[in-house]
């Protein structure tokens, strides 16, 4: 017995010793000398400095007080560490606890030497186009808190070994292409937070170890393939917040498990195969903002209690086989900004209540039962954009009220069986891009309020009753185009099935594009162009036809017919006159009076004239003028 102890003794005694010596010899080993040479060697510095004594003043570089490196972190923009990742003697380093080259483009597999790293806490790979499967060395990191090598779609293969990791509190290898299953050691991470492992091929089912893990907050595993049951054993994750396990293929019915764990915030059970009914527990979900269960085959009602979700912003409950009428009491979710439960089979009435959601931007209530009127308070929702009511069983008018909705930029209320006209109010929702009232009863003219909705982008009116004229929408975004007949109309046609409405527009306005209206600028002047320049040929034929014709008379009159000038065309031929009275010779003179003398004279034509040639004063006096005007009309 004594002897056994004295064995141990001694035993304890080389151990401390032996331990003792390789930390003496590790801490002579690294040495900041031997980290400073590791930094040079890796060439991540080469272009920036080769001064080690300075490098702790490098960009990226932390030191303790003893001059050791504790954190790597070099800004993306000044150190680009390439194909050199492997280069860096990680075993350099036993104090580094930061190692962060996130948004880098690495490349490559993950360097096994990153094992020697034994103080690291904090290790970021995320973003870095790495590929290959993790090594299993990183399951020997035992300080280890931070993991995150996600958003890294070239890594594959299984997960490796990470049960040792006693201290991760983080673990995010989300958005890879890991295959295989969860391992059951998952479980022995008693510290565990988030666990990030959406975007993977991950199969099998969930490992019960999986909910040992009580500290957990964040568990987001969606868009895998892990398959299974819920097991009701998932209620011991009572300090979960978030919970993504949409798109797999779990199934069975939809457990009250989630119902007890009262912290939850965000719950997306999207693209599953859950059936049976929502739970009323629900109403224990104080906490609950998010809650997705589309695309599964949940059946029954919304249950009362949902309306005890005061902290509820969303609620998408689209394609079930849900049924009944829409609770009143969820006018009391005030903070609601979006609920869908559209593609189910709810019946009854839009319940006016929902007209107190002021906070609500998006409802959804597509392809349903739901009958009755559109209320009223509709038009209280002040911050709805996104309004889709279509494909249901809505009768009545709409109501004026709908013109409230100054900020909505999407209205679907077609394929029910509305009636009367368009309210005119709708003008005043100036942001609607797309407006959808087809395949209803609605007649009457179309209101020209809907020409001034610039933003208007898309628009279907088609398959109701209405009648009259296309009012001028040249003021909106919408496709314009000419026809062949100089009218314009919308592509494509938003007017189809009204038998008594003109789709074709024939008045002045024109499209809402450059082009539109050069064309019809082309249209307007070109036949005018063309009318002028028929005009002024007509003109140039016809002056070279007179010019020809007075060239083939000259030989008998020089300066045209000497009788014109009692037709006072100004024709007067002067030179004619001179010739036959040779320059008014005495000879040539028949008499004379008060105020002037009379010549005879003979005109190249033949024609015999009396000529009177008026004294110089006489013909500066206005009273002669007259008298001889009035002797002209006589003679």
């Amino acid at each position: 017995m004594a002897s056994t102890l004295r064995n141990s003794i001694f035993l304890g005694v080389w151990t401390a010793i032996f331990v003792s010596f390789a930390t003496t010899l590790l801490a002579a080993v690294s040495s900041p000398e031997s980290e400073a040479a590791a930094l040079l060697e890796s060439g991540w510095w080469s272009s920036y400095s080769n001064d080690t004594s300075q490098r702790c003043n490098w960009p990226g570089i932390s030191c303790n007080n003893a001059g050791s490196v504790t954190k790597i972190n070099p800004p993306a923009n000044l150190i680009q560490v390439g194909d050199r990742f492997g280069k860096l003697n990680f075993s350099s380093f036993p104090n580094l606890a930061l190692l962060d080259l996130s948004y880098r483009k690495l490349g490559g597999n993950i360097p096994p030497q990153t094992a020697h790293l034994s103080a690291l806490k904090y290790l970021d790979l995320s973003h870095c186009e790495l590929s290959g499967e993790l090594p299993p060395s990183l399951g020997n990191l035992p300080q280890l808190e931070h993991l995150d090598i996600s958003h890294n779609h070239g890594i594959n293969g299984s997960f490796p070994p990470l049960g040792n990791l006693k201290n991760l509190l983080s673990l995010d290898l989300s958005f890879n292409s890991h295959s295989g299953s969860i391992q059951p050691e998952i479980g022995k991470l008693k510290h565990l937070g988030c666990l990030y492992l959406q975007q993977n091929i991950i199969v099998g089912q969930m490992p019960s170890t999986l909910y040992q893990l009580t500290n957990l907050s964040d568990m987001f595993l969606g868009s895998n393939k892990i398959e299974g049951s819920i097991p009701q054993n998932f209620e011991n994750l009572k300090n979960l917040t978030y919970l993504n396990l949409s798109n797999n293929r779990l199934y069975g019915p939809s457990t009250v498990a989630f119902c007890r764990l009262s912290k939850l915030e965000y719950v997306n059970l999207d693209k599953k195969e859950l059936n049976g009914s929502i739970p009323s527990e629900i109403r224990n979900l104080n906490s609950l903002m998010f809650f997705h269960v589309r695309d599964n085959s949940l059946t029954g009602s919304i249950p009362p209690s949902v309306g005890n979700l005061s902290q509820l912003r969303l609620l998408s409950l689209d394609s079930n086989h849900l049924e009944g009428s829409i609770p009143p009491n969820v006018a009391n979710l005030k903070k609601l900004t979006a609920c869908t439960i559209s593609n189910n089979s709810f019946t009854a009435h839009i319940p006016p209540a929902l007209g107190h959601l002021t906070y609500l931007s998006h409802l959804s209530l597509v392809k349903n039962q739901i009958s009755g009127s559109i209320p009223s308070s509709i038009g209280n929702l002040s911050k709805l954009q996104e309004l889709y009511l279509d494909s249901n069983r809505l009768e009545g008018p709409i109501p004026e009220e709908i013109g409230n909705l100054e900020g909505i930029n999407s209205l679907d209320l077609s394929k029910n069986k509305l009636n009367g006209s368009i309210p005119p109010q709708i003008g005043n929702c100036l942001n609607l891009s797309s407006l959808d009232l087809s395949s209803n009863n609605l007649e009457g003219q179309i209101p020209p309020q809907i020409g001034k909705l610039s933003e208007l982008k898309s628009l279907n009116l088609s398959y109701n009753k209405l009648s009259g004229e296309t009012p001028v929408l040249n003021g909106t975004d919408l496709h314009i185009v000419f026809t062949k007949n100089g009218c314009t109309t919308i592509h494509p046609n938003p007017f189809e099935g009204n038998k008594d409405l003109s789709i074709f527009l024939c008045s002045s306005a024109t499209q809402n594009t450059k082009s539109s209206r050069t064309a019809l600028y082309m249209k307007i002047s070109l036949p005018i162009a063309a009318f002028t320049a028929f005009s002024i040929l007509s003109c140039l034929i016809l002056s070279l036809f007179k010019a020809k014709k007075n060239q083939s008379d000259s030989h008998t009159t020089k300066n045209g017919d000497f009788f014109s000038i009692w037709n006072y065309d100004g024709k007067i031929a002067y030179e004619d006159i001179i010739a036959a009275t040779e320059d008014f010779d005495i000879r040539h003179c028949i008499g004379t009076g008060g105020y002037g003398s009379v010549y005879k004279a003979q005109l190249p034509s033949g024609k015999i004239v009396a000529l009177k040639k008026l004294h110089r004063l006489e013909a500066e006096d206005p009273v002669f003028d007259k008298s001889f005007k009035n002797e002209v009309k006589i003679v």
